[in-house]
């Protein structure tokens, strides 16, 4: 499995440091490997909808892109905070540690 992960906006927002970022999710460690494929099935990914709408008031919240590559399948998701509790929140916990 491949990610494809961009987070940008935000206060201090600087779009040359926004590049996306891949992440070989086979050379993370076993714990990581693991806890990203359950919250991928627990989010139920491949049947997000593409675009989740921005809640008002949220100008100066992070935007994330997601895109994963599981042997044929390829899905791309955007969205933006505030997230909510659960697994979703969890994954771009994830992603942002692994992407650094």
């Amino acid at each position: 499995m491949r990610v494809q992960f961009q987070m940008s906006g935000g206060i201090g927002y600087f779009p040359g440091l926004a590049a996306p970022r891949t992440i070989d999710v086979g050379a993370l460690d076993s714990a990581t490997q693991q806890q990203l494929t359950n919250l991928v099935q627990e989010t139920d990914f491949f049947n997000l909808p593409a675009h989740t709408p921005s809640q008002p008031g949220s100008a100066d919240h992070h935007t994330y892109q997601i895109t994963i590559e599981d042997g044929a399948r390829r899905h791309t998701v955007t969205l933006s905070d505030p997230l909510p509790l659960g697994p979703l929140r969890h994954l771009i916990e994830v992603l942002r540690t692994a992407a650094s």
